[in-house]
C-alpha cells in the first residue's frame, strides 16, 4: 500500500503553543520552516548540534511521541565507501577518531513553553577521545507566516547575552518583549561564542555522558513557567486517562487508528488561556497552533463520543470569552458572534492585521449553539447549558440583528475588513463561491450549509430551552426553525438537479452549482424528507464522489480543480459530518461506503494523519489522491473524524439528561467486531461489544456498567428507513438478558 506524508522533509513535534520543527537530519536553520516556535513565533531560528565543527551523521530522526523528537547520529561517519555494501570501508579514522566510533542519541521533548534535550554520547572506540561539542543557536522571532517565506512586516537586532553555561537571545522590538533562553547542564564549562553554545569533552573507551539542554521562550507579557507547564501537561494525561477506548480481538487497523486518531487530539489541547479553556484543541500543527473557532468546536463536538464533551466544554469556555461586544469593521467584530481565529503572531501582536481577535465566520457563531447542544446530550449537566446560556441567546440575536442583513430571514455574509477573507461560510478562500459557469459569486452571499447550520441552531436552541425551564422560548424556537425549513426548501432546492444550491447570490438567485455543501445540509436537516433520496443518489455520481470521499466541487463546474482549496479537493471533517447525517437519516449502505472510503483514505498516509485536504482525483484512475499543496497536518478535526466515524457505524446517540444510551450497529465486514470501553454518558460509565454475524446484522451486549443508564437498541429517530417492525425488533433484541 501506498504511505506518503505531508512535509517530508521535516519533522515536528509540539505541546500546546510550543512547537519544534526539524529538518531530516535534525536541525533547525536549513528548511524555511524549521524552528523553535512559542505562541506562532520563532524563538530559535537555528539549532543545530556539531563535533569539531562538524555536523554528525544522522541514522534516524523519529517522533516518538506527540510532544517528543528522537534523533540518532554517529560521528564520524565513513567517508568512502566499500564495495560489500555500506558496511564496508569503517576501518579508518577521522580527526583521531575511528569511523563511527562515537554515537549520540538525542531526545527533544517539547513542553507548553520549553524544550528539554537530553544528549547521550557513547565512546565505542578503544582509545581515550576528545572532542568539541556544540549547538549553534540563533533567534530571529519571525511570525509562522513570515518563516514560510512571507515578507517580513516586523523585524529588530536580536542581542545575546552569554550567560553561564548558556545565553539569552533577547529581541529588541520596543512593542514584543520577547527572548530565548538556553542553558546546558553538563559538567563542563560551556561558553557561548560566535553563534555556538561549545564545550571540550572527553570519553573513555564505553563510556556514556548525558548531556541536557534546557530552551524557554520567555514571553514578558505572558509568561509561562515550569509550574504552570507541569499544570497543562497534567491536565492532557488526565484527559487521556479518562478518554474511551476501542479493542478488538483480532488486527484492526481501524480500531488502532481511532485510538491514536484520540491520543493524538488530546495532545493538540492548546493549553493557553484560563484553566477551564486549556483543553481547547488547536486548529493543527507545525501550521496552526492558534484557536480557529469552528475548528476547535467541530473538533470538540465530533470527539465528544470519546471523552463525554471534555473537549468541547473547554472550547466553549474560550470562545465564550472572546465573544463579540461592539461593532468593529476592522475585526469584523459584532455583539454577539464568536471568533473565527484568535492568532498570537507577532504581525497579530502588532495590529498590523486584526486576526488577534477577528469574527469574519458565518460558521463559528452556529457551531458553538451546536457544540453545546452536543454537549448537553454527552453530559446532561445543567450547569453546562447555564454557563453558555447568555452567549447562545446573543448568538442568536446576532443572527437576527447582523446576520441576516435584508431581513428575508436568511444569513448572508458581507466582509467589512480591508483585511479579511472575501467569504465567510464553510468554504471561505477566496475563490470558493461559484457560479454554475465557473465565474465568480460577489458577496453578499447567503451559503446554503450557513442556513443549515441555523436551523440546527435553532432547534437545539429549542431542546435547551426546554432544560432551562422556557417552554415559551422553546415553542418559538421550533416554529422558527420551521419557516426557515419552508423557506429553504422552496428556494434553494433545485428541482432539475435533485440538488441544493450552493447558496443565494447577491441578487437572491440561487447558485445552481453542486458542491459538497449540500451534505452538510443534509446532516443538519434542513432538508425536506422527501428530497432526501434524490440528493443522496446525486452526492455519490462520480463528479462529486471520487473514492476518497466527495469533493468539494462537482467536476462538471468549469471551475474545478482536483487542488484547489475549496474547487475540487476532499475534506475529510467534511465527509464526517456527512457521514453522520447519512446514518441520521437512514442511508445506511451509502454510510459504510464513505466510511470506507475515509478508512482506506487514511491508510494511505503516514500516522493515518489524512491531511488537511487532499486531491480530487478519481480513484480508479490514481493509486493515491495527493494533497492540497501546503496542506497541514496532522488537522485536529481531520483527527476528530474517526470518533464521528465509530460512533455512526455503532449508532451511538446519548440522552444524558434521562439516563439514556441509543444504540442501533451497522458493522461493515471490515470490522466485524469491537468493543467500546469506558465510554461515559451523564454520570455512567458503560463497556460495549458490538459484533457482525455471518449473516451480516450487527449485534451488541453490555459488558461492563457503572451509575445509572438505560441503554435501548432504536434506529435513529429521523431515519427514513426504519418502520414500525425495525424499531420493535430493535428494541426486543435490546431488551433480552444479557443485552
Amino acid at each position: 500500500m501506498t504511505i506518503a506524508q505531508i512535509r517530508p522533509e521535516t519533522r515536528c513535534a509540539w505541546c500546546g503553543p510550543a512547537v519544534l520543527v526539524l529538518d531530516n537530519q535534525g536541525r533547525a536553520g536549513r528548511e524555511p520552516l524549521t524552528g523553535f516556535y512559542f505562541r506562532e513565533t520563532r524563538y530559535l531560528s537555528e539549532l543545530r548540534l556539531q563535533i569539531n565543527g562538524n555536523d554528525p551523521f544522522p541514522c534516524s530522526v523519529a517522533q516518538a511521541e506527540p510532544h517528543a523528537l528522537e534523533l540518532s547520529y554517529i560521528y564520524p561517519p565513513v567517508e568512502t565507501r566499500g564495495g560489500g555494501g555500506s558496511g564496508s570501508g569503517g576501518s579508518g579514522s577521522k580527526e583521531g577518531i575511528l569511523f563511527r566510533g562515537i554515537d549520540f542519541d538525542l531526545r527533544y521533548h517539547v513542553h507548553p513553553g520549553s524544550i528539554e534535550g537530553v544528549l547521550r554520547i557513547t565512546s565505542r572506540w578503544d582509545e581515550r577521545v576528545e572532542f568539541d561539542l556544540a549547538w549553534s543557536v540563533a533567534a530571529d522571532f519571525a511570525g509562522l507566516d513570515e518563516a514560510q517565506g512571507a515578507e517580513r512586516e516586523q523585524e529588530a537586532p536580536v542581542h545575546a547575552h552569554p550567560q553561564p553555561n548558556g545565553v539569552r537571545l533577547r529581541y529588541t522590538h520596543e512593542k514584543l518583549p520577547l527572548e530565548t533562553n538556553v542553558r546546558v547542564q553538563d559538567a563542563a564549562e560551556w561558553t557561548f561564542t560566535g553563534g555556538k553554545l561549545s564545550a571540550r569533552l572527553a570519553l573513555e573507551r564505553q563510556q556514556t555522558r548525558e548531556i541536557r539542554l534546557r530552551i524557554r521562550a520567555v514571553d514578558s507579557e505572558d509568561p509561562l513557567g515550569p509550574e504552570d507547564e507541569e499544570r497543562r501537561e497534567a491536565c492532557v494525561r488526565a484527559w487521556q486517562d479518562r478518554v474511551a477506548h476501542l479493542f478488538a480481538p483480532a488486527e484492526t487497523p481501524l480500531v488502532e487508528i481511532a485510538n491514536q486518531a484520540a491520543r493524538e487530539l488530546g495532545s493538540m489541547a492548546l493549553l493557553e488561556g484560563e484553566e477551564d479553556e486549556w483543553l481547547t484543541p488547536s486548529a493543527g500543527f507545525p501550521l496552526y497552533p492558534a484557536t480557529f473557532g469552528r475548528d476547535a468546536l467541530t473538533a470538540g463536538w465530533q470527539a465528544a463520543v470519546m471523552d463525554r464533551g471534555a473537549l468541547i466544554r473547554d472550547t466553549l469556555s474560550r470562545v465564550r470569552r472572546l465573544q463579540g461586544a461592539r461593532v468593529d469593521e476592522w475585526r469584523d467584530e459584532e455583539p454577539g458572534r464568536i471568533i473565527q481565529q484568535a492568532r498570537r503572531a507577532p504581525t497579530s501582536r502588532l495590529g498590523k492585521n486584526p486576526f488577534d481577535r477577528y469574527y469574519g465566520d458565518f460558521a463559528s457563531p452556529l457551531m458553538f449553539i451546536i457544540g453545546l447542544g452536543q454537549l448537553y446530550a454527552w453530559s446532561g449537566e445543567r450547569r453546562d447549558v447555564e454557563e453558555n446560556w447568555d452567549a447562545a441567546r446573543r448568538i442568536l440575536d446576532w443572527a437576527r440583528d447582523y446576520g441576516d442583513r435584508d431581513g428575508d430571514g436568511y444569513l448572508e455574509y458581507l466582509t467589512q475588513s480591508e483585511k479579511g477573507p472575501r467569504h465567510q461560510g464553510w468554504k471561505d478562500s477566496d475563490n470558493a463561491m461559484v457560479h454554475a459557469d465557473g465565474r465568480q459569486a460577489e458577496p453578499p452571499i447567503a451559503a446554503c450549509e450557513i442556513q443549515g447550520y441555523y436551523y440546527a441552531s435553532l432547534q437545539f436552541m429549542a431542546a435547551l430551552s426546554v432544560a432551562m425551564g422556557e417552554p415559551e422560548n422553546a415553542r418559538a424556537l421550533w416554529n422558527q426553525a420551521r419557516e426557515l425549513k419552508e423557506r429553504f426548501n422552496r428556494d434553494f432546492w433545485l428541482h432539475d438537479e435533485g440538488y441544493v444550491a450552493l447558496g443565494l447570490d447577491r441578487d437572491r438567485q440561487p447558485l445552481r452549482v453542486l458542491t459538497s455543501n449540500a451534505g452538510q445540509c443534509l446532516t443538519t436537516g434542513i432538508v425536506s424528507d422527501e428530497h432526501l433520496p434524490r440528493l443522496v443518489r446525486r452526492l455519490f455520481q462520480p463528479d462529486l464522489f471520487s473514492g476518497w470521499g466527495l469533493r468539494t466541487l462537482s467536476t462538471q463546474n468549469p471551475a474545478y480543480n482536483p487542488l484547489s482549496y475549496h474547487l475540487g479537493t476532499v475534506w475529510a471533517v467534511e465527509n464526517g459530518t456527512i457521514l453522520f447525517g447519512l446514518r441520521r437519516f437512514g442511508f445506511d449502505d451509502r454510510a459504510l461506503e464513505l466510511a470506507r472510503s475515509l478508512y482506506d483514505l487514511s491508510r494511505l498516509w503516514q500516522g493515518a494523519r489524512i491531511p488537511e485536504c487532499v486531491g480530487g482525483y478519481p480513484r480508479d484512475e490514481r493509486a493515491h489522491p495527493g494533497a492540497y499543496p501546503r496542506a497541514n497536518a496532522p488537522q485536529a478535526w481531520n483527527r476528530s473524524t474517526f470518533a464521528i466515524l465509530v460512533q455512526t457505524l455503532l449508532g451511538i446517540r446519548p440522552v444524558a439528561a434521562l439516563d439514556l444510551l441509543a444504540i442501533d450497529p451497522v458493522l461493515p465486514y471490515w470490522l466485524p467486531e469491537v468493543t467500546l470501553k469506558r465510554l461515559r454518558v451523564g454520570g455512567a460509565t458503560v463497556s460495549l461489544r458490538f459484533w457482525r454475524d455471518a449473516d451480516g446484522r450487527s449485534h451488541h451486549e453490555v459488558l461492563e456498567k457503572e451509575g445509572t443508564l438505560h441503554i435501548v437498541r432504536q434506529p435513529p429517530v429521523d431515519s427514513l428507513t426504519a418502520g414500525i417492525w425495525d424499531r420493535l425488533g430493535a428494541l426486543l433484541e435490546g431488551v433480552v438478558p444479557g443485552r
